[in-house]
């Protein structure tokens, strides 16, 4: 068990018996689904291909009768060694999540800011709304002493004008997962009109 926990250093936050139960299963992947939330924080279990049924090709989070996915740049084979299979899966999402939120990085700018909460998984919404206020903020330091008092106020607005769209959407009827996240992203916006 210590060879497999080297490979695979998540397996020292599970107990000997799950270690176990879960090498016991590991040439079956579809057996592993339960004890995904046991390896990973926030990952309940992952979707595999209709035509390959090894090949992992979503992670997913289940709140409720919620789910939020996050679908991989890349397949990851679950053949061979469970701990070298998940070693592979790890780095896949690591990598893909990456690319979620480069792409947010640059969406988060150019899209309608309701478009973008409801394209991006919740932690990407929330580092949008944050790149976007740190954007404001940065504009109106660099401005001049002349031009920053009247800056000041247009970047107040703008700040505003994010909080009451963030504000407009927790009226409206949605999901409880959805709920969760309008609900954080106007928290923590909050947060940020404030230190503006």
């Amino acid at each position: 068990m210590e060879t497999k926990r080297n490979i695979f250093p998540r397996f020292y936050f599970c107990s000997n018996a799950d270690l176990l139960k879960i090498l016991s299963v590991g040439s079956d992947p579809n057996a592993v689904q339960d004890d995904f939330e046991k390896l990973f924080d926030a990952i309940n279990k992952v979707e595999f291909d209709e035509q390959d049924r090894r090949l992992i090709v979503e992670i997913i989070q289940i709140m409720g009768n919620q789910q939020e996915k996050v679908v991989l740049a890349e397949g990851v084979k679950a053949e061979g060694n469970i701990e070298e299979w998940l070693v592979r899966l790890e780095k896949e999402m690591q990598r893909s999540v990456r690319g979620i939120c480069s792409r947010g990085a640059q969406d988060c700018f150019s899209m309608p800011l309701r478009e973008f909460i409801d394209a991006y998984p919740s932690q990407v919404a929330l580092l949008g709304i944050q790149m976007l206020w740190t954007e404001k903020v940065a504009e109106c330091l660099e401005k001049s002493q002349k031009e920053k008092l009247s800056e000041l106020e247009r970047k107040k607005k703008e700040v505003f004008n994010i909080m009451t769209e963030l504000t407009q959407l927790c009226l409206e009827d949605m999901n409880k997962l959805k709920r969760m996240k309008v609900e954080t992203l106007v928290t923590i916006h909050v947060h940020q009109r404030d230190l503006f």
